[in-house]
């Protein structure tokens, strides 16, 4: 689980980042990023829909390794970000793995990483 301060809960907060966010593509997963320097903290939302699959457990499942995978980046990403992590449509379940290369190519890609 991700700590409290860490977590983006609220329908306003999701809407503004969905409104204001950039966005980036990749295979498995789309993330839209906002940048709040009255924030100070990093702010995580992650969306499975129904369309992913219509099972709870395999939905609850790409959460549980979503927020596995931030709690071990959280450390290299830079403050004041508001993240909202969209599992898109995939044909196959991607591994941990593919998850995790997915992600880190995101935010790679969206320079947020404290190495870019």
């Amino acid at each position: 689980m991700l700590p409290n301060q860490n977590r983006l809960r609220r329908r306003e907060d999701f809407a503004k980042v969905y409104a204001k966010g950039d966005r980036y593509r990749g295979t498995y997963l789309s993330l839209r990023i906002l940048f709040d320097s009255n924030d100070p903290f990093i702010r995580i939302g992650i969306v499975v829909s129904k369309k992913v699959s219509k099972l709870a457990v395999t939905r609850n499942r790409f959460k549980r390794q979503l927020r596995a995978i931030f709690r071990q980046l959280l450390s290299q990403l830079k403050h004041g970000l508001q993240i909202v992590v969209t599992v898109t449509t995939v044909t196959s379940k991607p591994s941990y793995q593919e998850l995790w290369d997915d992600l880190r190519n995101l935010l790679a890609k969206a320079k947020v990483l404290h190495g870019n």
